[in-house]
């Protein structure tokens, strides 16, 4: 089942809406000074906040799609996480696993790219954002709850690499 996509915008208030849902459209900038102020708060864990925030965030948005569309296969429901991402404007990505483990790359990285735009290489990953949403994904697909998976990003393209890497295992 391809992904349905209802973007609506508000008369009153011009805020957007994804399949019922408020949401901020993706901006490279945006993004990318989110991800440094959370980079810059490491001390009082900012990273983790961000993480946590978008998985929370996503979950929600991924339970109601699946309720309202009757999806219930894993491999739909992994199309349908993916098709998020790239309709939100954050590039590719590919996910796999089982509910103990698996792995998720970014192909595309939109938060990548404007971080190296903006301040150039970095000398750790920094794509919070998508560890939070990779945590949502599986929470989703094995009907886990929040904080189930913890997601590591083992490599980034802020550092050099091809491609953002991400391992998953169950909390």
């Amino acid at each position: 089942m391809p992904l349905k996509l209802d973007f609506t915008l508000a008369p009153d208030t011009y805020r957007h809406s994804l399949n019922g849902h408020p949401v901020v459209m993706h901006s490279h900038h945006y993004l990318t000074l989110v991800t440094k102020l959370a980079e810059d708060l490491d001390d009082v864990g900012g990273p983790q906040i961000l993480a946590d925030a978008v998985e929370d965030a996503m979950r929600v948005m991924f339970d109601d799609y699946f309720q309202k569309n009757g999806i219930s296969d894993i491999q739909e429901k992994q199309e349908i996480c993916t098709g998020y991402f790239s309709a939100f404007g954050l590039g590719k990505i590919t996910i796999s696993g089982t509910a103990q483990s698996g792995e998720a790359c970014l192909l595309r990285s939109h938060i990548d790219e404007g971080w190296l735009m903006k301040w150039g290489e970095y000398h750790k990953p920094i794509n919070h954002f998508t560890r939070g949403y990779v945590a949502a994904v599986f929470g989703a697909l094995f009907e886990r709850p929040a904080r189930s998976y913890k997601v590591t990003e083992l490599q980034g393209m802020v550092t050099g690499e091809q491609q953002s890497v991400f391992t998953v295992e169950a909390a």
